[in-house]
């Protein structure tokens, strides 16, 4: 059994990581074409309006998408009915939606234009689906299918975005198009490939069941709002204090830290499975464990390194007045790390269905970040905005971390982890001087070194049981 679960882990970690790499990869070289084609008012007001949507989905889905992967792999329930039930969910949430939009725009208290409209719907709709679909396919095993659902999206969106931007010069608008039909032609390739359209012919749409995942997903809902709260208030607050063109910039930062939730969200997803499957509360051979200390090693490390070289970085992806970009990624990067090391938590509160304390600790790390993103956008602008979602995302681990003692013996050395963890918060303020390289050198190494058991003992039981079956 013990092997059975590296070996799984280990191969859904590798499919993950083909799809996420390509993905990141082309969205990344992607980002300098954006900052030379499109100003920071169009990239700021985009922005806007795709953090409204993740605002809407929770709200308007009851969150259902987190009950589904749950559910599916719960045998007391049929796949199919937990699907069918989902969309039907999700489906209701669109109308509403479109109804809201259109009283909105009827009544003239919307004054945002046409396209920005069916933009924010478009992908509203296509994101809560493909949300449902992707959490079926995995609670299914079909990684392989969204392995390739992944890269035909993001090939579709570079190809469509070059044309359109480039060739059409179409502007924000053939952006919005661009990313629009990419997503739409991913839930088609799902819902096909995947045979996702047979589970849900033979699914059927069930109260009982419909209850029972509104219980374990409607508590979610203020953890989805208040995660929303670290991850996008801070754009909506520093828009009001800095304006839009402001808020441009500091949305191109995030680009940055993607390529960290890229290498996390490789093991995250994996994790999402292998958590529900192989939960122990008394860790007894040390697999959670194993896999939090290489998950932490990898986040700590990743992070480290690319503070270090965020201004290269920086000069390659960023154009014209975006460079400035540059001084935010710091601290959006540590707090990347808080934020992922909070998700890899949260899978073992989902595992035994304690729901509510997800809502409470994000609720606490999105009480003082809001807090904080008022004073300190006030007398810092933009930088302070970073510094509160760091201090923020810490907040929610820290209170996560806490009350996950409680739940779970987890077999590793928090010493260590804590030790890192601070030497990575004293780097993301080292590097406000550009002049401090050689120390932010010194701590990487020494993050290292102090990871160096963490590196034997991982390849040490990857490499035995990686490929067993």
């Amino acid at each position: 059994m013990k092997k059975g679960k590296y070996s799984t882990l280990g191969k859904n970690t590798l499919l993950f990581a083909v799809s996420s790499f390509g993905t990141k990869i082309i969205t990344f070289l992607l980002v300098p074409l954006y900052t030379s084609v499109l100003s920071t008012n169009d990239y700021g007001t985009i922005d806007l309006i795709t953090a409204a949507v993740q605002l809407l989905i929770p709200i308007l889905t009851l969150n259902i998408q987190d009950a589904v992967l749950r559910f599916s792999l719960d045998r007391s329930y049929r796949k199919e009915d937990v699907l069918k039930t989902s969309v039907h969910i999700t489906l209701v949430g669109s109308f509403i939606l479109f109804c809201g939009i259109l009283i909105l725009q009827l009544t003239g208290i919307c004054r945002l234009n046409i396209y920005y409209l069916a933009f924010l719907f478009a992908q509203y709709l296509l994101n809560s689906i493909s949300n449902i679909f992707q959490m079926h396919l995995k609670a299914n095993e079909k990684i392989l299918v969204l392995t390739i659902g992944g890269i035909i999206n993001i090939l579709t969106v570079a190809t469509l975005n070059v044309l359109l931007l480039l060739v059409c010069k179409l502007g924000v608008n053939g952006y919005m198009l661009a990313n629009t039909l990419g997503l739409a032609i991913f839930d088609i390739y799902l819902l096909f490939s995947g045979e996702i359209y047979k589970s849900i012919h033979r699914g059927n749409i069930r109260l009982d069941l419909l209850k029972v995942m509104a219980i374990y997903s409607t508590p979610l809902i203020a953890n989805s709002l208040a995660w929303w709260v670290n991850n996008a208030s801070d754009r909506y607050i520093l828009t009001a204090f800095c304006g839009v063109s402001e808020n441009g910039v500091y949305s191109v930062a995030y680009k940055v830290p993607t390529i960290l939730y890229t290498l996390t969200g490789i093991f995250y997803n994996a994790w999402s499975i292998a958590a529900i499957t192989y939960f122990d509360k008394d860790d007894k051979d040390a697999f959670i464990g194993n896999i939090y200390s290489a998950y932490s090693c990898l986040a700590v490390l990743s992070c480290s390194f690319l503070i270090l070289v965020n201004i290269p970085i920086s000069s390659l992806l960023y154009s014209n007045d975006f460079f400035q970009a540059y001084k935010y990624v710091p601290f959006l990067t540590v707090g990347a790390v808080f934020n992922s090391l909070s998700l890899f938590e949260g899978c073992l509160f989902g595992a035994i269905k304690k729901t509510k304390v997800l809502s409470i600790t994000t609720i606490v790390g999105a009480f003082v970040n809001t807090v904080l993103n008022f004073i300190l956008i006030y007398f810092f602008g933009a930088i302070g905005a970073a510094i509160a979602t760091m201090i923020g995302y810490l907040t929610s681990f820290i209170a996560r971390t806490y009350i996950m003692h409680s739940i779970i013996k987890m077999k590793t050395d928090w010493g260590k982890h804590n030790i890192c963890y601070s030497l990575l918060l004293f780097q993301s303020f080292l590097s406000l001087s550009e002049n401090n390289v050689i120390f932010e050198l010194i701590v990487l190494i020494s993050m290292t070194y102090i990871y160096r058991k963490f590196f034997k003992e991982i390849i040490k039981k990857f490499n035995k049981k990686l490929f067993v079956n």
